[in-house]
């Protein structure tokens, strides 16, 4: 399995789908992936959540079969029916066992193509997720997660949560659903994914029987490819939380889309910075020399357009200024000094080593694909995937961390109780208050 890459097929249906087919003969299993090319970043301004809540719909029954008779039927079969709406993409799963190919196929056509939407869940799903958001809010990792995509992105796609929050949940009516699966499931605009035990010619022609008349809604919302004109202007920013004995922080600037060329360079300098666990230069300098912290990591959110580039930690509240403080000093060390060719070889080994763990299942490789696909990485993406990680050298990833990494730029949210951290924080520069 270590040196296993799968052969991925490809074929347009006449309405324009695409379809790609995996054969997978390890296990007798099937994984199908539509993928509607269009998601939370295309959500109507104040209405934050449609393109998920337009996914969990599409589970509960459709024009033929009701949600109890469509459950009943995909239990039966030992499969499993799921759905969610995301940055860049609304997807539809459904596994099952290789020989009910016919049946699941057909099944996953019938809940994309014809779905319900019963006005009676409409009411039920908005109590469930108001309830769900009031249950996350109360976690303040999940809460500063929010405000800071808030504060960062402003009114740009990216600047609510995928899941929406409190107030676009109650301005979020049945009728914008139904216009998001309208607009945006097409079958120009979408793929299926096909990966398990049978022959790519007989994923092809089951896919014809069941999508090939499909002629779908459109014309689909423009993509969202372009950097937001506005961003919040950098600085540090203190939510005041006095029912808080810590702080959480999160410090970030505008990062890179997917496919830009420094990906892997990039993906190898933020390993060494504050990915890479125990041995990343982020918990080397907070959490084993300051002993500030049990964790923090950084990431690069990669999507179509620019997304963020965050780093997400917590401490004490009379430790927050020095861990702000901190954090710049270790970018800003990574960035002038650079990394080293030892850092660079372990990052490389830990993602050439992992590589193959998620293609051990049709789940996984599916996965694996359907990002390939969004993103146009080609088809050769999982093929060549560990010989550009180390392709990468030393002087590329140094240039990239130059390039990519901006002390200078940065946002900083903290949230946590004031009275204990306020003044430190000013020390530091302008601090300004938000709510």
């Amino acid at each position: 399995m270590a040196n296993y890459i799968p052969e991925i097929h490809q074929t347009t249906l006449p309405n324009g789908l695409n379809l790609l087919g995996i054969e997978y003969d390890r296990v007798p299993w099937l994984s199908l992936t539509f993928m509607a090319k269009r998601g939370s970043e295309v959500d109507p301004p104040g209405n934050g959540g449609v393109a998920d809540w337009t996914a969990d719909f599409l589970t509960l029954g459709t024009q033929k079969r009701s949600q109890l008779q469509l459950a009943e039927d995909i239990e039966a079969r030992g499969a499993a029916l799921s759905a969610r709406g995301g940055w860049d993409a609304t997807l539809v799963s459904l596994e099952g066992l290789a020989e009910d190919l016919p049946e699941l196929m057909a099944t996953m056509a019938e809940v994309v193509q014809t779905p319900a939407f019963p006005e009676d869940e409409f009411p039920l799903l908005k109590e469930r997720r108001r309830a769900e958001l009031a249950h996350l809010l109360d976690d303040p990792r999940e809460f500063a997660n929010r405000r800071f995509t808030r504060l960062f992105f402003g009114e740009a796609p990216y600047g609510h949560p995928a899941s929406g929050d409190l107030e676009s949940l109650e301005a979020i009516h049945l009728q914008d659903l139904q216009d998001f699966y309208r607009r945006e499931f097409t079958p120009q605009e979408s793929t299926l994914v096909v990966v398990g035990m049978a022959p790519f010619s007989r994923m092809a022609a089951e896919a014809g029987k069941s999508w090939a008349s499909w002629s779908g809604g459109g014309p689909a919302s423009p993509p969202y490819t372009q950097a937001p004109e506005r961003l919040c202007s950098p600085g540090i920013y203190l939510l005041d939380r006095p029912d808080l004995t810590q702080s959480e922080i999160r410090i970030g600037h505008l990062g890179v889309p997917r496919s830009h060329p420094d990906y892997y360079p990039l993906r190898l300098v933020n390993y060494i910075l504050g990915e890479g666990g125990f041995s990343s230069r982020l918990m080397t300098r907070i959490r084993s020399d300051l002993g500030c912290t049990y964790g923090i990591r950084s990431s690069f959110h990669y999507r179509r357009a620019p997304g963020p580039f965050v780093i997400s930690t917590f401490t004490s509240a009379a430790q927050t200024a020095l861990v702000v403080k901190e954090i710049k000093a270790v970018m800003q060390e990574v960035r002038e000094k650079g990394i080293t060719a030892q850092e660079l070889a372990e990052a490389q080994s830990y993602y050439v080593g992992h590589f193959p763990l998620g293609l051990e299942t049709p789940r996984g490789i599916g996965g694996r694909v359907v990002s390939m696909d969004l993103y146009n990485l080609g088809l050769d993406y999982l093929q060549h995937y560990r010989e550009r990680i180390q392709e990468v050298t030393l002087a590329s990833a140094r240039e990239a961390a130059r390039k990519h990494l901006q002390p200078d730029s940065l946002v900083a949210l903290v949230v946590g109780p004031a009275a204990q951290c306020a003044g430190d924080l000013e020390a530091l520069g302008p601090l300004e208050s938000v709510s």
